[in-house]
């Protein structure tokens, strides 16, 4: 059997980068049995990755709630207790990929969220699709992504033909440019209220025409995830990879 450290190196170089600074939850020189991929190692990920006999997870996300899995100040908390106890049962190691799968070759986090939707991208975060409302672009992306609670800034109405994308967090920097740029719209997972979403609100009270769609994280990233797991089965065949799917944290009243 391959150990976790290995199988690590392997997706990484595999990546286009180091595995140095990976964020590592567990014993990396544990025996693999299995590998689940999921965008975010919520408990209930690593309870259907351990049904799944997966003791090797590869997350978009962090464990413990925090960028990095920084665990100061947790050590008392019954949850975190809980999480880390099931981890280290199970003799799992989890990997959080985030900025790794960013950063690779070819984005895999687009690559794989423009394949989920079926949109050609004219580079890997702008799309040209056939020109519909704003109303329509959000039918079509909650119905493809199975995404109910998504939230949107702007009129129903106006055109969209050109989409920016920003799929997962989305920094005021990189929001404000994707805004100001040739897109009607900015697709992404989410930003800080007062940062993006305050922006594109004074954007429509200054005249222009233009969107903002919040997809929420998860469905934001899962799909690409999914094909990232597709991908690990291109180069690990030793142990199985299994995609798990976590359901939509929001609902509406």
């Amino acid at each position: 059997m391959s150990t976790a450290q290995e199988l690590i190196q392997r997706v990484t170089s595999h990546i286009g980068a180091s595995d140095t600074g990976v964020a590592t939850v567990g014993d990396a020189a544990q025996e693999v049995t299995g590998i689940a991929v999921m965008s975010q190692a919520t408990l209930q990920g690593l309870q259907q990755a351990a049904t799944a006999k997966a003791n090797l997870v590869f997350s978009y996300d962090p464990v413990f709630w925090t960028g990095g899995d920084e665990i100061n100040r947790l050590e008392t908390d019954a949850l975190f207790l809980e999480k880390r106890d099931f981890i280290q049962a199970h003799k799992m190691v989890v990997v959080t990929l985030r900025d790794k799968l960013r950063d690779a070759r070819s984005d895999l986090i687009a690559t794989g969220m423009a394949k989920a939707l079926g949109w050609q991208a004219e580079n890997p975060n702008l799309f040209r699709r056939p020109r519909t409302s704003l109303l329509g672009l959000t039918k079509e992306l909650g119905a493809k992504l199975n995404d109910k609670t998504m939230r949107v800034v702007g009129d129903p109405a106006i055109a969209v033909a050109t989409i920016a994308t920003s799929f997962g967090n989305t920094s005021q920097a990189t929001g404000i440019a994707a805004l100001n740029g040739p897109a009607d719209v900015l697709v992404c997972g989410y930003t800080r209220e007062w940062e993006v979403v305050e922006y594109a609100q004074d954007m429509l009270s200054a005249g222009l025409k233009k969107g903002l769609v919040l997809l929420g994280e998860n469905a934001s990233v899962q799909p690409a995830m999914a094909y990232c797991a597709e991908w690990i089965r291109g180069f690990v065949s030793e142990v199985p990879v299994t995609a798990i799917a976590l359901p939509e944290p929001y609902w509406n009243p």
